[in-house]
């Protein structure tokens, strides 16, 4: 599951600070910005998103004019509006609007809106290998381990020897107490296999094993790092979406 998303506003600083909250989604890959109502239209036809946020008041097209447009050239795309005005709710969902969320912006806000998208069917349907049939394979053969293509064959590796993994550039590799290997899976399938065995998405580059986790430290704008029992006791980033749920997870 991967999404595009196109955020238009004419004003640079609350662009910025949409783009930052959306790239802490896991599943968001590209993340594209339009300065007004026309550079938006123009936008959505050449990277055809999944979702476009909308500022109402631009100085060309308004946010609503810009729906319209957008409805009749690609109507999958689902519109969100974002506004620091409440009134244009009603207008808003008449042009069948997606979500409407209001600045200042509240992560949860943002969260909210990928939270509706995955409910709302974009989400593929999993293929053989994904997390369901993982957790019943996990059930039903508790010795199951990762297959790892080295020079020379195959290793294998037991999930619970997986202290983190990581995404570095395009390069995904697979770390243990003493050693990393790089793969060819992808981070996400990885997520999708290993989540039944204690593998946690705590950031968009990072996956962390929940057994290995030794402290959890703050750092800024909410966001911590979580201490790993590897060697190096890595220090790992905790996007501040993730944080919560962690914990939930994590503490008795």
């Amino acid at each position: 599951m991967e999404w595009t998303v196109v955020i238009a506003d004419d004003e640079a600083p609350a662009r910025e600070e949409l783009a930052y909250l959306i790239e802490q989604i896991p599943e968001v890959t590209q993340v594209i910005q339009a300065t007004g109502g026309m550079d938006a239209i123009k936008k959505v036809k050449e990277h055809d998103p999944d979702l476009l946020f909308l500022d109402m008041e631009m100085p060309d097209l308004n946010g609503l004019q810009v729906a319209e447009i957008i409805h009749e050239l690609s109507p999958q795309v689902k519109v969100v509006f974002s506004t620091a005005y409440d009134q244009y709710a009603v207008d808003a969902f008449k042009l069948r609007a997606f979500h409407y969320i209001l600045k200042p912006y509240d992560d949860n806000d943002v969260l909210g809106v990928f939270r509706e998208l995955r409910r709302a069917g974009t989400e593929p349907a999993r293929p053989a290998g994904s997390a369901d049939n993982e957790t019943a394979k996990s059930q039903q053969n508790p010795c199951v381990k990762l297959a790892l293509e080295i020079e020379g064959g195959i290793k294998y590796i037991s999930p619970k020897d997986i202290i983190y993994i990581s995404k570095e550039g395009k390069h995904v590799l697979v770390h243990t107490r003493e050693q990393a290997y790089e793969v060819a899976y992808t981070l996400q399938d990885l997520e999708q296999r290993l989540e039944p065995y204690g593998l946690f998405r705590c950031h968009k580059s990072y996956l962390i094993q929940m057994e290995a986790i030794i402290e959890l430290k703050s750092w800024v704008n909410g966001a911590y790092n979580v201490k790993m029992s590897d060697a190096q006791q890595s220090m790992i980033p905790v996007s501040r979406n993730y944080v919560k749920e962690l914990r939930l997870r994590l503490e008795i």
